[in-house]
């Protein structure tokens, strides 16, 4: 039976109420990672609402030697939070003909930790032309500060390939090294190709330039579509546009919805301004608790300025644990020895 054939009847399994065998169908259809079969593979388990059985009915596929199943196997169980037995998946595809090698390095990076052996997988999907391998291996890289020229000239070749996604990615390391003027171009194509994941950034680029009226209307939009990093940034264009009661909102948001752990430090400056003593205390806190470096030395001040500086030492011995850095840790010092003549 053809792939088209093999979907239509899926189709019409769906329709009748059989998710499993549907599922199945469309499984045996799918031969494309991007194709519309995939998609529909997907919103399938996703409205079906019971995983286990989607997991049950795509392990059985997978143990009948589809190996579409064992990479559709391997999404779930990353969802799963069982990127170990994905990884195995993956493998098993692989050993059957799938490509699954960017898939794999992507396991490997993002949900193993092992940049090392991702890069490994990274480099195979390029020797292998894989056409989506120039912007994902950039993109990879530009977590890595210290290899950001790498990334640029991958996800620059990328885009003279017509890859529009890399258009956006380079937008965001441009924008994340507060390059606005070079970032802004390469995210309005991204939008404009139909990647509606830059608006934040999109947003936050525009109000470090100025246009703080693109900013704001991006920014909503990237909010009404629940686009990651949202909060965040319109509570950062809030904050510096007059509306920090508001923008208290967007950052606990962004703290509680989203983990962003430096919202908590925004947070406790924002309570300061406020005058919310206490609000501001317990952020910062939350902030150390996090782990958010820079959150010591405006604690260390907070705390100076509240007549509560025999505080400070507890705090740099704790910062010093840390291996701050040693400019922060300086800083910290100072507040502490003045701390200390202030109550000889």
């Amino acid at each position: 039976m053809t792939e088209s054939n093999l979907a239509a009847e899926a189709a019409q399994r769906l329709v009748a109420g059989d998710r499993a065998a549907a599922l199945a169908l469309y499984l045996r259809a799918w031969n494309r990672p991007d194709d519309e079969v995939a998609e529909r593979i997907f919103d399938l388990v996703s409205e079906w609402g019971d995983i286990d059985a989607a997991l049950r009915t795509v392990e059985a596929e997978a143990r009948g030697g589809n190996p579409a199943a064992y990479e559709a196997l391997a999404e779930l169980l990353v969802e799963l939070d069982r990127p170990k037995e994905a990884l195995a998946a993956l493998r098993s595809a692989a050993d059957r003909g799938r490509d699954v090698t960017l898939m794999i390095a992507s396991v490997l990076a993002d949900e193993l930790g092992d940049r090392e052996q991702a890069e490994v997988y990274y480099r195979q999907a390029l020797v292998d032309d894989n056409p989506r391998a120039l912007n994902d291996y950039g993109a990879f890289l530009s977590e890595d500060d210290e290899r950001l020229d790498e990334a640029t000239d991958l996800l620059r070749r990328a885009i003279e390939r017509g890859d529009t996604m890399a258009a956006g990615n380079l937008g965001r390391l441009l924008a994340d090294e507060e390059k606005y003027e070079d970032a802004l171009p390469w995210l309005k194509q991204a939008l404009d190709a139909g990647h509606r994941s830059v608006l934040a950034v999109l947003g936050e680029t525009e109000h470090a330039l100025g246009d703080l009226e693109s900013a704001r209307t991006h920014l909503r939009e990237a909010l009404a579509e629940e686009v990651t990093g949202a909060h965040f940034a319109y509570a950062l264009h809030l904050a510096d546009t007059g509306a920090p009661e508001e923008a208290v909102r967007h950052y606990e948001a962004a703290a509680k919805e989203d983990g962003e752990t430096n919202a908590h430090l925004n947070l406790a400056l924002l309570h300061e301004e406020l005058e919310q003593w206490s609000r501001a205390d317990h952020h910062y806190r939350e902030a150390l608790t996090l782990q958010d470096e820079t959150a010591y030395v405006y604690y260390a001040q907070f705390l100076a300025d509240q007549n509560r500086a025999a505080e400070i030492p507890a705090l740099l011995k704790a910062a010093e644990e840390l291996d701050l850095d040693e400019e922060d840790l300086t800083e910290l010092r100072m507040l502490a020895e003045e701390s200390d003549c202030g109550t000889s």
